[in-house]
């Protein structure tokens, strides 16, 4: 009688130890970390990277004022600006900063505007909240705090004026040519996030803003010639001064109190 040998059984897995397994899960949930991390890392910035600062115009206010010569003055680091414009002549520049946003110790935002500059075709300049100042009022104020500036490479008169609006002080820097008035001013300091830090910081750089601002003024044929029939090489107008506005500007550069003037 022929013996018949049984087929050898099909090789069968030996059973996973409890230790191989929880290897096999650790492996596997680094993998799927890793996985995670490279997909996130796409379009996350994680918070503790600075942001990339903008890249800052070479001139602002349509090219009239050099923006390394106003962060010099002004210690600080200007991003950005716009024009608006009221009708004819009267207009105003405001620079903005380019720093990444940033919050007080109260928890609010820090405004990012540096500062303003304005002209106006006119021999008086409206400041907001009831205030229209003129050469000759502001040379006779003793109730307001106004001083007369020392700048010498000025024909005219300039001035210095600090107004209050709640509790935010705007720091004028006021220039009266020949029918023609520009002010720089410097608005709520200290809840600022960029430029002079405090009133007396922006009472400081004050004189140089201005004879910088009125000086460039005049050198790019911003301001109308007063006496065009006597001097007809000058151009009267300019596209620096005719160009439309931009974008207007928010309410919080607004002055929203009305003291009494």
């Amino acid at each position: 009688m022929e013996s018949t040998t049984p087929a050898p059984a099909p090789d069968t897995p030996l059973p996973e130890s409890a230790h191989d397994a929880r290897n096999r899960a650790i492996v596997i949930a680094l993998v799927l970390a890793l996985v995670a991390t490279g997909i996130v890392g796409l379009w996350w910035r994680p918070w503790d990277q600075p942001e990339e600062m903008p890249v800052p115009p070479e001139a602002v206010c349509q090219d009239v004022y050099n923006t390394a010569e106003l962060d010099r003055i002004l210690d600080s680091h200007i991003g950005s600006d716009h024009v608006l414009a009221y009708g004819g002549w009267n207009r105003r520049c405001t620079v903005s900063s380019g720093m990444p946003t940033a919050t007080d110790a109260r928890g609010y935002e820090m405004y990012g505007t540096i500062a303003f500059i304005e002209y106006w075709h006119d021999d008086e300049y409206d400041a907001g909240n009831g205030y229209k100042w003129t050469d000759e009022t502001m040379a006779a104020d003793t109730d307001n705090g106004v001083q007369k500036l020392n700048t010498p490479e000025l024909e005219g008169n300039t001035y210095l004026w600090v107004m209050q609006s709640g509790q935010s002080n705007y720091v004028h820097g006021i220039w009266f040519g020949d029918g023609f008035t520009i002010a720089a001013v410097i608005p709520h300091p200290e809840n600022n996030l960029d430029g002079p830090k405090t009133t007396q910081e922006a009472m400081a750089v004050m004189p140089e803003l201005l004879t910088y601002v009125v000086i460039q003024a005049q050198e790019h044929h911003a301001i109308p010639n007063p006496n065009p029939s006597q001097d007809p090489g000058t151009p009267e107008t300019s596209d620096a001064v005719n160009t439309p506005a931009a974008a207007p500007m928010t309410a919080n550069d607004q002055p929203t109190s009305t003291p009494s003037a």
